[in-house]
């Protein structure tokens, strides 16, 4: 049985989809001057390019884009929609998509908030959850990341004992180069910002504070999955 306050909540989202719908067929009006920016998030990073409204029919919005956009929207099945005639960006969910056209059709739609927006630095994700040393003082704390920037990273722990007091903490980082194919090691020193949870399993967000050499490192790497991801992407279409 549908309850009062998901009626009201559904009236509001039909009204938003109703509204964003009238928007998008003013904006198809204005022609080539009705430039759309999309982004998508895949695996941590962001992948953005301009589209142009192809045109809306009914509960539809179909737009011209870029085909690594296409393949983003693919994989992530939804898009972020930009304009300065929105406050907020949009939301649409995939319906189809005409790679030979460069055509990706919408519907759906609702506001949204892009947080990865407010990252200072680009984020990546592993192949594979990876598993680390943290080094405090004397302890050896081992954990797992499952993704990484220049700036820090979220690193799961069963042990937090201590961490909170030390201010001498350095993540252990083991990574294959791309190039040699040899395992890369370097300490990155590091802060802990935030400790999650109660009971084990804990979250740690550590914030790097880099040495020329430990910059370098994970700069390289994070170039390198930059790459990967952007292949991965053009050859799932």
């Amino acid at each position: 049985m549908t309850s009062a306050h998901d009626q009201e909540e559904k009236s509001a989202g039909s009204d938003d989809q109703r509204a964003i719908l009238e928007r998008f067929c003013e904006l198809s009006s204005l022609g080539t001057d009705a430039v759309l920016m999309l982004t998508n998030i895949y695996k941590e990073m962001p992948i953005t390019h301009p589209a142009s409204i192809c045109e809306v029919k009914g509960h539809h919005l179909a737009l011209y884009t870029s085909e690594l956009q296409l393949a983003a929207i693919c994989q992530c099945k939804e898009v972020f929609i930009r304009s300065p005639h929105f406050e907020l960006p949009v939301l649409g969910r995939l319906d189809s998509i005409d790679v030979r056209r460069g055509v990706v059709l919408l519907s759906d739609f609702s506001y949204g908030t892009l947080r990865q927006e407010d990252r200072k630095t680009v984020r990546v994700r592993f192949k594979k959850p990876l598993n680390v040393m943290m080094h405090s003082g004397s302890d050896r704390i081992p954990g797992i990341i499952h993704d990484i920037s220049l700036g820090g990273c979220c690193l799961n722990t069963l042990i937090c004992k201590g961490l909170r007091e030390s201010d001498q903490i350095e993540l252990e980082l083991k990574l294959l180069d791309q190039g040699s194919g040899e395992l890369c090691c370097t300490r990155i020193p590091s802060e802990v910002i935030q400790i999650r949870g109660e009971i084990s399993p804990f979250k740690c967000i550590l914030c790097f504070r880099h040495t020329q050499q430990s910059e370098q490192f994970l700069s390289v790497f994070i170039n390198q999955r930059q790459l990967e991801i952007l292949k991965e992407l053009r050859e799932a279409l």
